[in-house]
C-alpha cells in the first residue's frame, strides 16, 4: 500500500526497542553505525564488524541512538580496553579499537569531511601515528563536586551529568605514577562548607612533576595555609594556583618550562598547549619544513598561543606577527621571545577584529592559522582571500569546520599536502594540517 503524501510516516524504531545488527563503520565522535532496515542507529563503544544486540535510547527523524546489551561477535579490530573507567567516563571513546582500527577511523573521518562537506580532494593525505599511545597527555582537567564536607574529583560521565571519580587516567599517568590518587587525597582536605563546585587542571612538566590550578565557584574561601601545606606534604606537586572569581592565590612555583628543539618556553596550567608532546613537535617540525628553504617571509600567525610556532619560524629568519586573544598567552609569548633572544611581534586581541587592519599593514606572504573547533569565520576567510598570501597553512582539531573553510579557500588556492596526526590516541579527536598554495593565474 502506497502512503499518501499527507500521511505521517511512523518511525521505524521506538525507545526501548531491542535490535540486532552489524556495525558498518565508526562515525566521527566515536559511535558505531548500525543500519536497521535502512535507518541509521549510532551505538557507542562498538567496532566495525561487531554483531551486537542493542537497546534504543533516543529516536530522531533520521537516526536513533542505542546502547550495547551484548556483543554476539567481535569485529577484527576490537580489543579489551585497559582503563577501568572506559565506557562510563567521557574522556575516551575508542580505547576498544586496536591501532589499525583507530588509524582507519581517524583517516576516514578527515576524508569523509573533505568529500561530504568541503567537496575537495587534497593532492595527498598521510597519517602520522603516535608512538606514545598511553600516558601522553601534558595536562588534564577534572571537575570538583561536593563530598562529605570536602571535594571529590573526576571526569563528567557519558551522560554529561554524573561525576566519575577516578584514581588513575591511563592516557595521563603511568601505572607507577599515583598523581591522580594523590590529588583525590588532597581535595579531601579542602573544606567545602558551601557545597560549592569547581575544577582543577593538573599540568605535567618534563621532569614528571606537577602543577595544580584550582578554579572554585564563589563563595569559596581561600584558606592559604591549606594550599601551602599541600606542597609540604606532597612533593610531587611544585606549585598551586587558586582562583575564585577575580581573586587569585599562588604558592610554590606555578610555572613550567617545556623545550622544543633548542627553544625553551615558559607556561602555566591556564596556558593552552597541545596535549601530546611527540605529535605537537611533529606538527611544529612540519610547519618549519614547509617554510625553511624560503627567503625571509612576512608571516601572520593567527591564534598563536604563547608563541611556539611564531618563534620557531622567527629562528628560521622569517618576520612573524602573532595574534592571540588570551592576554596571559601573549605575555608569555613576549617573555619567551626575550628569553630565547628572538624577535617576533605579538598582538593581543580578537583575530576576526584585527585581521582586516593587520593584513593591510603587514601584507603577509604566508598566513598560518590554528583556530578553535569552531574554525574561522567566513568574514576572516574572505579577508585572507583579499590579502592574497602566497601560502596558507591551516591546522585544525575539527574535520568538519576545516572542510567547510577549505571549501572557500579552494576557490583561490590549491589544496596540497594534508597530514593527519594522531594527537589524541584512545579518543575520537584528530589533528589535521593542510598546506594551501595560491593558484597560478591563467593567461588567456
Amino acid at each position: 500500500m502506497r502512503l499518501k503524501k499527507n500521511m505521517i510516516e511512523l518511525p521505524l524504531l521506538k525507545v526501548d526497542d531491542i535490535i540486532e545488527g552489524s556495525i558498518e563503520r565508526i562515525a566521527f565522535g566515536g559511535a558505531g553505525i548500525l543500519r536497521h532496515k535502512g535507518f541509521v542507529v549510532f551505538v557507542p563503544f562498538t567496532a566495525p564488524g561487531d554483531i551486537v544486540t542493542c537497546q534504543i535510547k533516543e529516536v530522531k527523524k533520521s537516526f536513533a541512538k542505542a546502547i550495547i546489551i551484548t556483543i554476539k561477535k567481535s569485529g577484527p579490530h576490537r580489543i579489551d580496553p585497559p582503563c577501568p573507567y572506559f565506557g562510563t567516563c567521557g574522556g575516551c571513546q575508542i580505547q576498544h579499537l586496536d591501532d589499525i582500527g583507530q588509524e582507519n577511523y581517524k583517516l576516514d573521518a578527515v576524508k569523509d569531511a573533505f568529500l561530504r562537506i568541503g567537496h575537495i580532494q587534497p593532492k595527498s593525505i598521510s597519517f602520522i601515528p603516535a608512538h606514545m599511545k598511553w600516558a601522553y597527555r601534558r595536562h588534564i582537567t577534572l571537575h570538583l563536586r561536593p563530598h562529605k564536607g570536602t571535594f571529590i574529583a573526576g571526569y563528567i560521565g557519558i551522560d554529561n551529568e554524573t561525576l566519575i571519580a577516578i584514581e588513575t587516567c591511563p592516557i595521563f599517568n603511568t601505572k607507577n605514577d599515583n598523581v591522580v590518587h594523590q590529588l583525590q587525597e588532597i581535595v579531601k582536605h579542602i573544606p567545602n562548607p558551601t557545597t560549592g563546585e569547581g575544577r582543577v587542571i593538573i599540568l605535567k612538566n618534563q621532569r614528571n612533576q606537577y602543577i595544580l590550578s584550582f578554579q572554585f565557584n564563589e563563595p569559596f574561601q581561600i584558606e592559604k595555609n591549606i594550599f601551602q601545606g599541600i606542597l609540604q606534604h606532597y612533593p610531587l606537586f611544585t606549585g598551586i594556583i587558586v582562583n575564585v572569581g577575580k581573586k587569585e592565590f599562588i604558592c610554590g612555583n606555578p610555572y613550567s618550562e617545556i623545550i622544543f628543539e633548542k627553544l625553551t618556553f615558559r607556561i602555566t596550567p591556564q596556558t593552552f598547549i597541545q596535549n601530546h608532546p611527540e605529535q605537537s613537535t611533529n606538527i611544529y617540525k612540519k610547519i618549519c619544513s614547509l617554510l625553511e628553504n624560503k627567503n625571509s617571509k612576512k608571516i601572520l600567525d593567527l591564534f598563536c598561543g604563547f608563541g611556539i610556532t611564531s618563534l620557531m619560524l622567527s629562528e628560521l629568519g622569517h618576520h612573524v606577527t602573532g595574534i592571540e586573544y588570551n592576554d596571559d598567552a601573549i605575555r608569555f609569548a613576549k617573555e619567551n621571545a626575550h628569553s630565547n633572544k628572538l624577535h617576533a611581534q605579538f598582538i593581543e586581541g580578537d583575530v576576526n577584529r584585527l585581521l582586516p587592519k593587520l593584513t593591510k599593514e603587514i601584507k603577509p606572504e604566508i598566513i598560518l592559522t590554528n583556530p578553535p573547533r569552531t574554525g574561522m569565520t567566513k568574514e576572516s576567510i574572505q579577508t585572507i582571500m583579499k590579502a592574497q598570501p602566497q601560502e596558507i597553512i591551516y591546522v585544525s582539531c575539527m574535520p568538519a569546520t576545516l572542510a567547510r573553510d577549505l571549501a572557500i579557500i579552494s576557490e583561490n588556492y590549491d589544496i596540497g599536502e594534508c597530514c593527519v596526526y594522531d594527537m589524541f590516541p584512545q579518543t575520537a579527536h584528530v589533528e589535521t594540517l593542510v598546506h594551501c598554495v595560491k593558484k597560478a593565474k591563467t593567461l588567456y
